[in-house]
């Protein structure tokens, strides 16, 4: 085998082979990012609504239906922002956000050095 067969077997396999490793990984990543963050965004909004709807209620001296007040008002004000809570932590722990980017650098490094073996083999071949 030539050198220059070497170098292409590896970049086929090697490089090829990582490439898609990392996209794989940040296919992986990035849709568990967004579900979780739109999870949060969703339990904090939902939290910051049940509070206005409780501060309304109680400062107009609005009457509620009877089970508006123990679920509404005291339970999901309570249990919500705690909810928005666990997702950002199973992004923390999971660190979801640096992975995501990081799979996302490597795989444009990968890229880059695709090209320059192609630039660098196609000027020795000229």
């Amino acid at each position: 085998m030539t050198m220059n067969d070497l170098r292409r077997i590896y970049l086929d396999h090697r490089i090829g082979d990582q490439l898609h490793y990392y996209q794989r990984q940040e296919g992986r990543a990035q849709p568990l990012f967004r579900r979780l963050k739109l999870g949060f965004w969703i339990a904090t909004i939902l939290a910051l609504l049940c509070t206005l709807a409780y501060a309304v209620a109680h400062t107009m001296h609005a009457e509620v239906p009877h089970w508006v007040e123990p679920t509404v008002f005291y339970f999901l004000s309570i249990a919500l922002p705690v909810v928005a809570a666990s997702f950002i932590s199973l992004i923390s722990i999971n660190d979801l956000q640096r992975r995501a980017a990081r799979y996302r650098e490597m795989r444009a490094l990968l890229q880059e050095v695709l090209e320059w073996h192609s630039i660098t083999s196609f000027s020795e071949s000229n």
